[in-house]
């Protein structure tokens, strides 16, 4: 397993459209923070809105930036679209697994290594999309006082998001397993968390709110939203993402070679 994700990363590390979804992210965050804008993906009713005033700011100095930023995680979820295609699209669409089964890797070793790989690059991708928001705002307008306990917020905020964030995107590689669509698979991770979105915002069910992980990533900051357990939504995530995973290593498991 540890020679398949070495091989795998090596392979993504010399792949152009890494670098190039790389240098989009970082554009975006750059153009964002020079046109001090923020916005996000989903519905905005009036519940919505006031919630986003809450993380508007006015001196955008590299904390206040980081917490505007917090609002527009979402956006992650189109940058990685691609890595998903990269790491794992290419090998089920075309059947390319084969050849590391045939040499001796076992399903569960391959699968793994493919998820891991996709943690840990999505990871970075968090990671850059931060780090440029807060530098960029440091050579525009200055680092700034850190507002209390900012460091405690910023680490929970960016742990729920990263968890919902896998909560997504485990539907998407459940149903590229099943399928081997690429294109199957982007609809379902675009379409899937926007509908639920509308349907929660819309139908004001409380218990469809805990898996709205859009939601849950576009105000992962404000600890005290209206009638929403911090608590519940990880677990209802992590439901998710461990319920996902099984039915799509266990479809993984029983496709013929």
């Amino acid at each position: 397993m540890v020679n398949a994700v070495r091989a795998d990363l090596y392979r993504l590390f010399h792949t152009k459209g890494f670098y190039i979804t790389q240098l989009l992210l970082i554009l975006f965050v750059v153009i964002s923070v020079l046109a001090e804008a923020t916005g996000n993906v989903g519905v905005n009713l009036e519940e919505t809105t006031d919630i986003q005033s809450h993380l508007q700011v006015n001196d955008w100095d590299s904390y206040q930036t980081f917490i505007a930023f917090s609002s527009m995680a979402s956006f992650l979820i189109y940058f990685c679209l691609p890595l998903l295609v990269m790491i794992a699209g290419y090998d089920f669409v075309h059947k390319s697994y084969k050849n590391q089964l045939t040499s001796g890797v076992s399903r569960f070793q391959y699968f793994g290594s493919k998820y891991l790989i996709f943690i840990v690059v999505t990871a970075l991708q968090f990671l850059f999309y931060y780090t440029s928001a807060f530098l960029t705002a440091a050579v525009k307008n200055g680092i700034g006082t850190a507002p209390k306990d900012f460091w405690i917020n910023a680490l929970q905020t960016i742990g729920i998001q990263f968890i919902a964030f896998q909560a997504i995107f485990i539907i998407g590689l459940c149903i590229l397993v099943i399928t081997f669509s690429n294109v199957s698979s982007i609809i379902s991770i675009i379409v899937i968390p926007l509908i639920i979105n509308i349907l929660s915002a819309v139908l004001n069910i409380g218990w469809l709110k805990y898996f709205d992980f859009q939601y849950g990533i576009n105000f992962a900051w404000i600890r005290d939203l209206p009638d929403f357990s911090w608590l519940v939504f990880l677990c209802f995530s992590l439901g998710v993402i461990i319920v996902m995973s099984y039915i799509a290593y266990q479809a993984f498991r029983h496709k013929s070679l």
